[in-house]
């Protein structure tokens, strides 16, 4: 029996723990290796071999995926300087808010309003951007690793995809009925709003390369539970292209896990599951062609795209920021989404009346102008209470609370002059009233 002998690599390229996994399997497919520790932390693999490891063969497996053997002396192995990072990532910025005024001044389209909820033909565009960029070096590697190495076909590549549609519509059914429970019975909406919120942030100083985000989210079990079903799939890629697809949900993926934080705090079980899955279309394109963009990925235009998009993930993570502020009256100056203005504001029986609905898209209307001193009687009628307006947030009248279908009544005295924040548990849907003398 051949003694076994050990070696660390060195290995450019390694930033999350779906590296590690493809890393490898890619190593594992020489026949004298018998085991391989990865750690994309320290980017090198501690290889167990017999005989000879041939390592310019193991380079041409893995340079296909963006990674490569390399002399940790090499000087051209270090990554470009900090300040350079910031530099360009703060020009990338100034020149997004100078076009926006640009655009803004010239009237070429109405008004860009941000909104803290992201609607679906948003969540395509982020499940687009995450194909060409986490998605591509996770899911994407893992199918030209398994299945499109022995049949890269345009059936097995819609297989593949199809099951990553399904598979995250369940998981976010499951997300949305958790997010029920914990929106509703421990009132911790305006805490998911601060976690989507820190993971976008998060991801977009990872792509900007200025942090690790996976070096500060801890992916292990997710990580686990995906070796665990890989090693029972791969055996047969050739007939798992569906069910391999399937178990993607559990890739380490930063896009991903923001997205499934949002999907969480969004308390609806079928929103939930429609914008997992949106998000998992959105990958689709580039699963399916992914031999025509691998090209792409090694350009400079790609390169600095994806830092274009990464200071826009930035901007939307401080937006979400500013959301959880919001629910207890801070604004750091982004537009709220206050525009549907009361104009039914009654008196009866010496009660100020307000008449507001609630419906998918938030309050409406969502603010309103009352006086100091007269009682008010808030009649909230929940025509749409499924999501996460259907928890109801009043900071300055202590009010935490599930609405119900039908009308909800709130009752105050307004005792001094200024404005009354309300919102939605995670701060998304917003609205004011204020006290006037």
């Amino acid at each position: 029996m051949a003694k076994l002998k050990k070696c660390t690599l060195y290995i450019k390229g390694m930033h999350c723990p779906s590296c590690e996994i493809l890393i490898t399997d890619k190593f594992k497919e020489m026949s004298n290796v018998t085991a391989v520790k990865s750690n994309f932390q320290k980017q090198e693999a501690e290889v167990y071999f017999s005989g000879h490891l041939d390592q310019e063969t193991i380079n041409k497996n893995i340079k296909p995926f963006g990674y490569e053997i390399r002399d940790r002396q090499d000087k051209s192995f270090n990554e470009e300087p900090m300040s350079k990072k910031i530099i360009e990532a703060s020009l990338i910025t100034v020149g997004l808010i100078l076009i926006y005024l640009i655009v803004k001044e010239i009237n070429i389209i109405p008004s860009i309003n941000i909104t803290g909820n992201l609607n679906w033909l948003t969540v395509l565009f982020l499940g687009l951007v995450a194909s060409v960029s986490t998605c591509m070096a996770t899911s994407g590697a893992l199918f030209l690793s398994t299945i499109g190495k022995k049949t890269n076909n345009l059936r097995q590549a819609v297989y593949f995809s199809l099951g990553r549609i399904i598979s995250y519509s369940i998981f976010g059914f499951l997300a949305g009925l958790v997010g029920s429970v914990i929106i509703t019975n421990f009132k911790f909406g305006s805490g998911l709003t601060l976690l989507a919120a820190i993971f976008m942030i998060l991801l977009s100083l990872d792509m900007l390369h200025i942090l690790s985000f996976s070096s500060i989210v801890p992916f292990g079990v997710s990580s686990n539970v995906f070796r665990k079903l890989e090693h029972l799939l791969i055996k047969d890629p050739h007939k798992s292209a569906f069910f391999l697809g399937m178990i993607t949900y559990f890739l380490p993926c930063g896009f991903t896990q923001a997205t499934q934080v949002y999907a969480l705090g969004l308390a609806s079980s079928w929103q939930s599951a429609l914008t997992m899955a949106i998000f998992a279309l959105g990958t689709a394109p580039a699963i399916i062609f992914i031999g025509s963009l691998r090209g792409l990925l090694k350009s400079t235009f790609y390169q600095y795209f994806m830092k274009t998009v990464a200071v826009g993930v930035l901007i939307l993570g401080v937006y979400y920021a500013s959301n959880f502020l919001s629910i207890y009256g801070i604004n750091i100056g982004f537009s709220q989404n206050i525009n549907r203005i009361g104009t039914n504001v009654t008196i009866e029986n010496g009660k100020q009346i307000i008449n507001m609905d609630v419906i998918s898209g938030g309050y409406s209307p969502n603010q309103f102008t009352i006086k100091k001193g007269i009682p008010v009687r808030w009649v909230i009628s929940g025509k749409n209470i499924f999501g996460c307006q259907g928890y109801f947030v009043v900071p300055t009248l202590n009010i935490s609370k599930a609405l119900n279908e039908g009308e909800n009544i709130i009752e105050f005295t307004p005792k001094e002059t200024g404005f009354i924040n309300f919102s939605c548990g995670m701060g998304m849907y917003r609205g004011r009233i204020e006290v006037i003398d």
